[in-house]
């Protein structure tokens, strides 16, 4: 899930340098900060000193980084950085467009003319101003250990399941553990990611992500999926529109995660797996689930936004 550093200084030095392709150049390169599949960070220092050498601008998309580490757009040579605020603990609705100055060269009527399109966000961008103080205060060294030691607990976990895959980095021991963060995709032989996801949630009530996490190349690379899988997907889709792909599970930790949250997750992955005891599902009406989901929404609200951060 890394970039491969020798790999894009070639293309650099051939386009910018070399003149191997004529008057071409590259003028941008734009890079995840880490992966939302594999947790994967990649070295931005770096990359940020490469693009410097050969006069290319950086654009960074930090949205799964940013609440996890923190981010030196100066130290690090990023022109542009652009994350979500759903990522930081905010509300959906809001993100941050981060540009050095003099990247914006707009006339001043067509500002005006942008400034006026529509009304701010306002609760977003108050909520994530709060989100961003709270990060803070906790500490980004703070939050890195925490989640490291959650990592390396639920990786070993885990790797107990029979035939469960975990994709990416699965070694806590390996020497690029360092630059993983608490994302963790899986496979279970022939379990299909909805009704794991589905069967978390109501034995457990622990909520993940299922299907394709807006990566779809890396997750057919990841399942081995062949050109004659991908054809007759696509035409099953054109016939069945409504299906949703199913993809791969993801777990993740965050500031509010302990160690004993793994332990309902492991449990419920050997069930699922048949390598435990089955659980029973537990079925709710939907209205109460909703009455549950929003009472636990209404807590979470008031510890977090409800105190002076």
């Amino acid at each position: 899930g890394f970039i491969d550093p020798s790999e894009l200084e070639s293309l650099l030095k051939a386009y910018n340098t070399d003149n191997k392709h004529g008057l071409k150049r590259i003028r941008l390169i734009t890079i995840s900060a880490a992966s939302n599949v594999l947790g994967a960070c990649n070295d931005l220092q770096a990359i940020g000193e490469m693009a410097k050498r050969y006069g290319v601008q950086l654009m960074v998309d930090a949205a799964q980084l940013i609440a996890h580490r923190p981010v030196d757009m100066k130290a690090w040579n990023i022109d542009c950085l652009a994350f979500s605020a759903h990522k930081v603990y905010a509300p959906f609705g809001c993100g941050v467009l981060i540009l050095k100055k003099g990247m914006l060269n707009m006339k001043q009527e067509e500002m005006e003319q942008i400034n006026t399109l529509g009304d701010e966000n306002a609760g977003g961008i108050a909520a994530l101003g709060k989100a961003l103080l709270l990060l803070r205060n906790i500490g980004y060294d703070q939050i890195d250990a925490e989640e490291k030691q959650l990592t390396v607990k639920a990786l070993q976990k885990l790797a107990t399941i029979k035939n469960l895959k975990v994709f990416g980095i699965d070694d806590p021991d390996s020497p690029r553990f360092d630059r993983k963060i608490g994302v963790i995709v899986f496979d279970l032989k022939n379990k299909m990611a909805g009704r794991i996801a589905d069967k978390l949630a109501h034995n457990k009530g622990i909520g993940i992500r299922y299907g394709c996490h807006c990566a779809h190349l890396i997750i057919k690379h990841l399942l081995d999926f062949t050109p004659f899988q991908e054809k007759f997907q696509r035409f099953v889709l054109k016939l069945i529109p409504i299906i949703n792909l199913q993809g791969i599970a993801r777990v993740s930790v965050g500031i509010q995660n302990t160690e004993t949250d793994l332990d309902p997750l492991i449990e419920e992955l050997n069930s699922i797996s048949g390598n435990g005891q089955q659980t029973t599902d537990v079925q709710f009406t939907k209205k109460e689930t909703l009455r549950q989901i929003n009472e636990f929404i209404n807590k979470r609200e008031l510890f977090v936004f409800g105190q002076q951060v």
